[in-house]
């Protein structure tokens, strides 16, 4: 159904067209009646009609201006002008104010039928076009958490990849530059509360998660056992004294929200502020570190105060990217010395706690497996998690370490194979042709000079030698077949000069292409 507000001063005019309508394209209309401007404003912001056919002269507010406040609060409505004047100046104004026809008094039966059809077939064509956006919104109103949740993790695992952050953001219309992680930290079994928690940690989750990213504009990943982690962007402008001071702010009325709405406790860490997405990870694994330094006080806590207090030195990020090169160079050594390096600063003589320490090379070891593609990051996961001591601990971290290493030789190595694979297989679809290792090479997308290394090295002989040898092996079936000529068979398995085939022949089998012939047609002995 359609909705048309017929505005004319003149009711029979009105009723005329109504009846006119009803007849043409019956049971498809209703019809609202307005007999000046003002009431035609009226009825148009009251009922919203898809189509007004209004009249230009009509006393008190005329035509053009009741379309013109009309447009105003309804620009989709299709309007259509009838007057009995046909004058330039009227439609110039009306075509100005989105006028989309125009009919004169009296208006024809096929006039009228035609501009409605025109209409309709508007209308309908904004109508589909409208649920196609409503339907797409609705997706990615679904879509949207499964980005955020699909972000977080990234953050959290390490397993951040180049385009794929950059793609999730754009999609949640956010811009990371600078900013910090925040863990909220519920209590545990057998501390107090953990019960209500587990009941209602949905209502819970959803809850603070709310109330933390409208006031923080915030991306809040999945609950993760009992933690929650918040990854918080820098505000322009605001520098980062003035953000750790709004942080901790932050984090106490995150406390009070909690324990006033579900009576439970809630311990807050806080990573430094950092630079990218690589910078948001480290920001994670300091809050990470800093709850569990305090997992027994329900406070809040900045990574950037426990390492002051303590006098230790924050591991840079520089330093894991270090190590990360050294690991993606394959030098063991220099990665065992870095990763040493690195874990004793983790301990710090071990005056740490067992669950900061493994928090610290949990987070390492994750950003290595994910600079080298690892995807053992569940099975290291569980692997630290299972050490109950120091030793155990450092035993299982470098045994990863090693891992981490062997795995790259072996992707390595299975690279090569299948590169020398694909190379076999050029060579024996193109040997009988004019075929160079340059050719090769650049098929399998390596340089000449290393193509030729690894190819001796897999084969035990040069790429000339091997093309050669198919040739030749190629030639002797020929020749034995005695289906061709000399001649041919020099073309046939890749050769120019009769001459140069015959010379290659002879030192490949110790005898003429035309002995090889003889030989074979040589009769057995009986």
């Amino acid at each position: 159904m359609y909705k048309l507000l017929i505005a004319d001063d003149e009711a029979l005019e009105r009723e005329g067209l109504e009846l006119m309508i009803r007849h043409l394209i019956p049971d498809k209309f209703e019809f609202l009646h307005a007999g000046n401007g003002r009431k035609a404003i009226q009825l148009a912001e009251e009922h919203r009609p898809d189509m007004i056919f209004m009249d230009i002269k009509m006393p008190g507010i005329h035509g053009l201006e009741a379309v013109r406040q009309i447009r105003e609060k309804l620009p989709a409505a299709q309007i259509v002008m009838i007057t009995a004047h046909d004058y330039f100046a009227y439609a110039k104004e009306g075509l100005l104010l989105g006028v989309r026809d125009y009919l004169l008094k009296p208006a024809r039966r096929e006039e009228v039928a035609e501009v409605l059809r025109k209409l309709m077939a508007v209308i309908g064509e904004e109508r589909r076009r409208r649920n196609e956006q409503l339907e797409l919104q609705e997706k990615l109103a679904h879509l949207l958490p499964l980005a955020e949740n699909e972000l977080t993790l990234m953050l959290m695992l390490e397993h951040v990849q180049d385009l794929e952050p950059e793609q999730l953001a754009g999609l949640l219309e956010l811009h990371f530059s600078k900013g910090y992680a925040m863990v909220l930290s519920f209590p545990r079994h057998g501390e107090s509360g953990w019960e209500t928690f587990r009941q209602s940690k949905r209502e819970i989750y959803e809850a603070v998660k709310q109330f933390a990213k409208t006031g923080l504009g915030c991306l809040a990943g999945p609950l993760a056992g009992h933690q929650l982690a918040l990854f918080i962007p820098l505000p322009p402008g605001r520098t980062g004294y003035s953000q750790r001071v709004s942080s901790l702010d932050w984090g106490e009325r995150l406390r009070t929200y909690t324990r006033e709405r579900f009576s439970l406790p809630l311990g807050v860490g806080i990573g430094s502020i950092r630079e990218g997405w690589d910078g948001l990870s480290r920001s994670y694994r300091e809050a990470v570190r800093v709850c569990a330094d305090h997992q027994h006080s329900f406070g809040v806590h900045h990574y950037d105060d426990m390492i002051q207090s303590s006098g230790q030195t924050a591991v840079s990020l520089d330093e894991e990217k270090k190590l990360l090169t050294a690991l993606l160079q394959r030098s063991k050594q220099e990665a065992a010395q870095r990763f040493s390096l690195l874990y004793d600063s983790f301990e710090q003589g071990g005056d740490h706690p067992l669950s900061a320490v493994r928090g610290e090379v949990t987070g390492l070891l994750l950003f290595l497996a994910r600079g080298v593609h690892s995807t053992a990051g569940a099975e290291l996961l569980a692997s630290l998690n299972a050490a109950e001591d120091p030793r155990a601990l450092r035993l299982s971290a470098e045994s990863w370490l090693e891992r981490l290493i062997d795995g790259l030789e072996e992707e390595q190595e299975h690279h090569r194979s299948h590169v020398h694979q694909r190379a076999l297989l050029y060579i024996s679809q193109k040997y009988k042709e004019d075929i160079s290792m340059e050719q090769t090479a650049e098929y399998v997308n390596l340089s000449p000079h290393y193509f030729s290394k690894l190819f001796r090295q897999h084969e035990g002989e040069t790429f000339i030698d091997y093309v050669t040898r198919l040739r030749m092996n190629e030639a002797k079936r020929l020749i034995s077949e005695d289906q061709l000529n000399l001649k041919e068979i020099c073309y046939e398995v890749g050769y120019k000069d009769p001459n140069y085939f015959s010379r290659v022949f002879k030192k490949a089998a110790g005898m003429t292409p035309s002995e090889f012939r003889q030989q074979q047609e040589k009769p057995g002995p009986c």
